[in-house]
């Protein structure tokens, strides 16, 4: 290198820790969090870094060491000052707080010295995050400058935060897995060279849509049937054998699907499903059911992990019977601390499950789509009564 590389990440949660902390570091990056957090920003500061425990397997636990690091909040002026030199900046502040961290950047962006190359990566889930990206700069610049290039990145890395009793805030994470980023947006950046932390892909899109329809799809099965049965996290959901045969079922027409669609073959889907469910049983993992329940009117919409995968299944000619019960548990899940979960059942109560598939999932009534999942959901309805 012929200077000092730079990263400016904001977010210091999990993927914050677990990706963007972990790789840039370990490529010898200076690196700073930019966060909302006092307490995230004191500990980090404190201690230089924060922990990274990584599931070995079973209970087992590897502990790594991320340090030289500094955090700062966001509208501090050394922050400013340090993104204005950056070569990178990360986001993976979650798509509701993407627009104003976009803001954030377009801020540093006014007051950059010269045209050094910049590339923001988006390590967020979730569609259309780059245009919304790229349309709060061009508002607040006027265009686009031409040496800021913007890529959404496939984040397959399942990864959660622990808070430990005197204080301290870590990461927990499985084995890492490099981010999927657009060749053609990074090919003149240093990222090219490190083919350990990073792919890049002609197409970055098929991984997240094959995420979307398989991983985040099967977090929807023990989200909303493990929960209908009461259970707490997705350890106790897989181990239940009802709740793991419609995982198998919904995969069985998602991967299909996905290898039809998105061109990954056979080989390439059989071991994505067996990674992903290595994770769900692993009890360092465990995640809580409510947190991947959440919000559960977003994750109906019409091109979600559910509806759009289902969509697409129907269009392929694949049957939909794996869906049905997916589908029926997660219009009925209800939480007294989810918002979304009160204002969809007080939704169904007043106007039926008809205005949920119209409203919610963004559904024309008068397509055959809508009437076959009507009549999966009648179906389901005799089963759960």
């Amino acid at each position: 290198m012929c200077h000092e590389m730079k990263c400016l990440a904001l977010g210091a949660g999990a993927i914050g820790k677990s990706v963007s902390g972990y790789i840039f570091t370990q490529l010898g990056f200076s690196f700073c969090f930019a966060e909302v957090d006092d307490q995230v920003i004191l500990d980090i500061n404190r201690r230089g870094g924060y922990d990274l425990y990584v599931a070995a397997g079973g209970e087992q636990m590897k502990k790594e060491k991320i340090r030289g690091i500094c955090a700062r909040a966001v509208d501090d002026p050394k922050t400013a000052e340090f993104a204005q030199d950056a070569d990178f900046i990360v986001t993976s502040v979650g798509e509701m707080n993407l627009r104003a961290a976009a803001a954030s950047i377009a801020g540093w962006l006014a007051e950059r010295n010269g045209n050094k190359r910049l590339a923001i990566l988006l390590f967020e889930n979730g569609s259309g995050l780059k245009q919304v990206v790229e349309q709060e700069l061009i508002k607040k610049l006027g265009a686009l400058p031409d040496y800021v290039s913007i890529s959404h990145a496939s984040i397959e890395r399942i990864s959660k935060k622990i808070v430990w009793d005197d204080g301290r805030i870590d990461g927990v994470s499985e084995e890492f897995i490099p981010p999927v980023l657009t060749r053609r947006e990074l090919a003149d950046t240093e990222l090219r060279w490190h083919t350990d932390y990073f792919e890049l892909a002609d197409d970055a899109q098929r991984y997240y849509y094959r995420k979307l329809y398989l991983n985040n799809i099967g977090h929807a099965v023990l989200a909303y049937m493990g929960s209908k049965k009461g259970y707490m996290t997705t350890v106790d959901a897989v181990e239940d054998d009802e709740i793991l045969d419609a995982l198998w079922a919904v995969w069985g027409a998602a991967g299909e699907m996905v290898r039809l669609k998105f061109a990954f073959n056979e080989q390439e889907v059989d071991e994505y499903f067996a990674g992903r469910l290595q994770c769900y049983k692993n009890k360092v993992l465990a995640d809580p059911l409510a947190r991947l329940a959440r919000n559960p009117m977003r994750k109906l919409g019409r091109y979600e992990r559910i509806i759009g995968a289902a969509e697409l299944c129907y269009n392929y000619g694949i049957a939909l019977d794996a869906f049905d019960p997916l589908l029926y548990c997660a219009i009925n899940y209800f939480n007294f601390n989810d918002e979304q979960s009160i204002r969809l059942a007080i939704l169904k109560e007043r106007k039926g499950v008809e205005a949920v598939l119209k409203e919610v999932c963004g559904l024309d009534p008068q397509s055959a789509f809508f009437d076959r999942l009507m009549h999966g959901y009648i179906e389901q309805s005799y089963r759960y009564i």
